[in-house]
């Protein structure tokens, strides 16, 4: 069995709904520390068209105490951050050729009303990876009950984590983002009986607007610009590295 292990980040790239697409279990991972200033409660998409410009919209956070898990965060001002996110979408994205049938998905994904960090994201998540075909078992950290993994879980480092949860899932086979290759050590899988994996998307390029060609922007513009056939083949273009 391959399992993938993500943090649930707020309508991620491509190259996230691949690895999911990829594993024949996915957990996110929800539990660790919230960092601030990376992608759980932010992504990019386009503003403006006319300029060829691309933004950031991001969510705001409550303040608390930073070493809290996302699992433990809330958004502060969700209504209104989502609403602000339709107007975007809507001014932004309203001629893309997908756009109804997109902004439907993300609409309903919007309209989720518990305002934890984790519990939004994944959410959001689940619903467009379903909407794209992505049948993989997707599960999340919490619904693990077993409380002896509890106990000897948080006495493990990083790395030593990642390996416990493939274990208790019965996970042969692990993969993981491409930027994570410097985190992970292969023989340390290996002594585990675990394969250690890479994901790597392809140079993809697909129909935006006019003007260069922006990639790595949040999922929802893949979804505004491609019908689900055309999403189908991207979820492929990836390569598995040692």
């Amino acid at each position: 069995m391959t399992l993938g292990l993500m943090q649930p980040y707020l309508f991620p790239y491509l190259g996230y709904f691949q690895l999911m697409r990829h594993v024949d279990t996915y957990v996110f991972y929800e539990n660790v520390q919230y960092m601030r200033q990376g992608w759980v409660n932010r992504n990019r998409l386009y503003t403006n068209i006319k300029k060829n410009e691309t933004h950031y919209f991001t969510f705001a956070v409550v303040k608390d105490d930073y070493k809290k898990g996302i699992n433990e965060r809330y958004y502060s001002n969700l209504k209104a951050d989502c609403e602000k996110l339709r107007r975007i979408l809507y001014q932004s994205y309203k001629n893309a050729s997908n756009f109804e049938e997109a902004y439907t998905v993300i609409d309903q994904a919007l309209q989720f009303e518990n305002n934890n960090v984790a519990y939004f994201n994944m959410n959001a998540n689940y619903l467009i990876a379903r909407y794209m075909g992505i049948d993989t078992q997707i599960t999340c950290m919490e619904r693990i009950k077993d409380k002896g993994f509890w106990d000897n879980y948080y006495r493990l480092d990083y790395e030593s984590k990642v390996i416990y949860i493939c274990r208790f899932f019965q996970g042969q086979r692990y993969v993981n983002a491409i930027g994570g290759a410097s985190l992970y050590h292969k023989k340390a899988f290996l002594d585990n009986n675990i394969e250690l994996k890479f994901i790597k998307m392809d140079d993809i390029v697909y129909p935006q607007f006019e003007g260069e060609f922006t990639p790595n922007l949040s999922i929802i513009d893949v979804i505004m610009h491609n019908k689900i056939d055309s999403i189908k083949l991207l979820l492929d273009r990836y390569q598995i590295i040692e």
